[in-house]
């Protein structure tokens, strides 16, 4: 038997495959019909056919989405998956895994006929599906919760962001006892009382402390450090024990800095025991939404990963909630003491929940890695998925994707021998090289634009002013020095965060992470400016009631938006050879500005106030608002190798087709007609009113979009269906899209069915 951990790059017929793909240079796109049997295609036409696929994983042109069996006849099918079951998958049913390949291959056809009201349906299909199956295939692209076993990683994933919300609430609460550790609290030093005929009213000192940056870079270090090692650490980490493992490293390295806390008595030792503390943040900040986003189907991965944010959020709410209790301690000591150190707690219970959750199953696809075994990821998928045919459809669609990313890799199309690394510095280049193609390959480079500019934007947008200076700010406002108001406030800015975090679900992935963005952001701004204008309020009481307002509805306008998408997107826009480098950059994007607000907004904050402060974010929404208008694509319903193809489009394509078609489009849908129907109908007339104008899209969608043709494989049972042409032959990489020429043995596709729009539901196949 072959060893498993050997990858073949290519069909497994005996085809010879060039060293570097050469560039295709076919002026069209070709239809081909694709039935139970099928023309034999020459093997230098499949060879050419094989690198123009390849090849559109890194310059993808024209916009192309397809599947990666497109091109396969039925007869290379069953070699191809004769070889993958001989070499990684001996134990299971060969004819259960070939029935799994030729639904995969078309997806389209057998999820009609799983919806199908007649009984005969799909009769003529070489697959016979079972009511369990249809029932199955049908319920996952329905129905968030039909993976019931899906509710393990489920559970894990939100411990895992609990204890994460949990520690960044701990932070906040110690930050109103500074003066434990001999730091000047930014608000109390800079309150002076000055007795009037009413009482006590208190104004502000202007002066910036000279010790201002000590509280802030005490508060920062989590950040930094989790930024700067923890994420780094978690492609090695990753690499050599998985996700899980990674997390449960994590886990153990907060539960010893969370008890060390509690017995510092400076703000040194503090800022030490911190570090600690920040390599976990980063290994779990990475790692997590990764677990959750290979193990989800991909027509519901965004709600899965949501968890993340989602239980970030009910861990700020539940910490600020334990910092009111241990509020009356007996002491200031004692209670900062119970405030640093209850993360352990929570900490324990994602141990254990370690303990029952499976990995994930693309850590075992990865192929040229010591961790490379189909079996155990099919072992993985047959507990998460709710037939065998799924879970063997799964595993062979991951290992044909997976082929084609490592062969269109630089790094790899020079080594086909499929050695693994060995010894220390030969794992060192790999991490390295793996780093530098980030922002070598185009494919990598737009992933990595796109999740960084909108992990940025997370913090542009200042949302984390009042995850971590929630108390601060309020002392500010309400110019009282109890500490008993501001924790009120805190504990209302987690909750509102938490429950309206919950619309996201489901909509994430039906209205879609860049849609969510861009209606949400520039609202924000809004009710950003809102508050920093009601800081002009003379009363104090009622300034600070205002202010508050302002403030809760920007929490919960950023819940469902920007609260879960940053850690979505650099979980999912990544291959598999470069998920946690990917995903490392872009998070440790998030969680070094995390840390610069930390450390810096003690001083922001002294030298503009209320105001200005909160003035200087609703201008940084704006900008987070075009960056992410022009640059970020959309991801929702597709299968985490289907992106591949989404994110190989180049980004100035992308750009132009927001600027000159999607603007454009959007003016007359949305300002002109809406004003031609009102004067059409004022002046009683309907000659005016147009049918709407289609939406344009940058993308050919041939999975789950693709032409028609007259052969009917899905019907009655007796012929009188449709079929579907699911391959292009050729491709032209000098241009736009073009549509479809020169069909063979089938009928010429309307622009309307190949070209999908970016926002259609029907866009991911697992």
């Amino acid at each position: 038997m072959a060893d498993r951990r050997e990858s073949r790059v290519g069909y497994s017929l005996p085809i010879q495959m060039p060293t570097v793909p050469s560039p295709i240079t076919d002026d069209h796109i070709e239809l081909t019909e694709r039935t139970a049997t099928t023309r034999q295609v020459p093997s230098q036409d499949r060879s050419q056919v094989y690198r123009s696929q390849v090849s559109r994983r890194r310059h993808n042109n024209q916009g192309i989405i397809e599947n990666p069996l497109a091109h396969l006849t039925d007869e290379e099918l069953q070699e191809d998956v004769a070889f993958f079951w001989r070499t990684c998958l001996p134990a299971v049913d060969q004819a259960d895994l070939l029935r799994a390949a030729r639904v995969a291959q078309n997806v389209r056809k057998y999820d009609e006929v799983s919806r199908s009201k007649d009984p005969k349906a799909g009769q003529n299909l070489p697959v016979r599906l079972s009511a369990e199956e249809k029932s199955a295939l049908k319920a996952e692209k329905d129905d968030l919760f039909s993976q019931r076993n899906m509710f393990v990683v489920v559970l894990t994933v939100s411990l895992a962001a609990f204890l994460q919300g949990f520690v960044q609430s701990s932070i906040n609460g110690a930050s109103l006892y500074a003066a434990e550790f001999g730091l000047p609290d930014v608000i109390s030093s800079r309150l002076m009382a000055s007795a009037t005929a009413a009482g006590t009213a208190a104004h502000f000192d202007n002066t910036p402390h000279p010790d201002d940056w000590k509280l802030g870079a005490t508060n920062a270090s989590p950040f930094f450090f989790a930024a700067l090692l923890g994420c780094w650490l978690s492609l090695a980490v990753n690499d050599l024990i998985g996700r899980r493992g990674a997390i449960a490293v994590a886990a153990c390295l907060i539960f010893a800095s969370s008890l060390a806390s509690t017995w510092c008595s400076s703000w040194i030792a503090l800022l030490l025991v911190r570090i600690l503390n920040g390599i976990g943040m980063g290994l779990k900040a990475v790692s997590t939404p990764i677990l959750a986003s290979e193990t989800a189907v991909g027509f519901w991965r965004g709600s899965f990963i949501l968890a993340w944010q989602l239980w970030v959020a009910f861990g700020i709410m539940i910490g600020f909630a334990f910092n009111l209790i241990f509020y009356n301690a007996s002491s200031d000591k004692l209670s900062l003491q119970l405030i640093l150190g209850a993360p352990f707690v929570p900490s324990i219970f994602l141990m254990i929940g370690l303990w029952f959750c499976p990995e994930s199953p693309r850590y075992y696809m990865r192929q040229r890695t010591s961790s490379y075994n189909p079996q155990k990821a099919y072992d993985v998928l047959i507990r998460l998925r709710k037939t065998r045919l799924q879970a063997l459809r799964d595993v062979y669609l991951v290992y044909k994707a997976v082929q084609l990313e490592e062969y269109s890799d630089d790094f790899d199309r020079n080594d086909h021998s499929g050695r693994i690394p060995r010894g220390f510095f030969a794992h060192i280049k790999k991490y390295a090289s793996q780093y530098k193609q980030l922002f070598t390959q185009r494919r990598l480079r737009n992933a990595l634009i796109s999740s960084s500019i909108v992990a940025l934007a997370q913090q542009l947008c200042g949302i984390n002013i009042f995850a971590f200076y929630s108390g601060t700010l309020f002392s500010g406002v309400s110019g009282r020095q109890d500490r008993l108001l501001p924790m009120i406030y805190s504990l209302g800015y987690g909750a509102i965060n938490f429950v309206f975090g919950l619309p996201a679900i489901r909509t994430i992935d039906t209205l879609g992470r860049r849609k969510w963005l861009v209606l949400t952001l520039p609202v924000m701004s809004l009710l950003m400016l809102a508050a920093a204008l009601s800081s002009l309020i003379g009363d104090p009481e009622k300034k600070a009631g205002i202010i508050a307002l302002f403030v809760f509805l920007f929490a919960a306008t950023y819940s469902p938006g920007m609260g879960p998408i940053p850690f979505t997107l650099a979980s999912e826009s990544f291959p598999l050879s470069h998920r946690e480098a990917g995903c490392a950059f872009a998070i440790a994007i998030n969680l070094l500005f995390a840390g610069l607000i930390q450390m810096f907004f003690p001083s922001i904050y002294a030298g503009l106030h209320d105001g200005g402060s909160l003035g200087l974010f609703a201008g940084l929404d704006l900008l987070a608002f075009a960056l992410v208008f022009l640059l970020v694509e959309e991801t929702k319903r597709r299968s985490l190798e289907d992106l591949d193809l989404v994110f190989a489009v180049r980004k100035r394509d992308f750009v132009r087709y927001q600027l000159v078609s999607y603007l454009p489009w959007f003016f007359r849908r949305y300002i002109l007609r809406p004003c031609r129907m009102c004067m059409c109908l004022c002046l009683g007339r309907a000659a005016g009113l147009r049918v709407d104008e289609e939406k344009p899209s940058l993308y050919v969608e041939l999975i789950w979009n693709g032409p028609r043709t007259a052969q009917a494989d899905v019907g009655d049972g007796n012929g009188n269906g449709i079929g579907i042409g699911i391959g292009y032959h050729g491709d032209k990489e000098s241009g736009p899209p073009s549509y479809p020429r020169r069909p063979t043995m089938g009928s010429m596709v309307p622009g309307s069915i190949a070209r999908a729009s970016v926002d259609s539901d029907d866009s991911a196949h697992r």
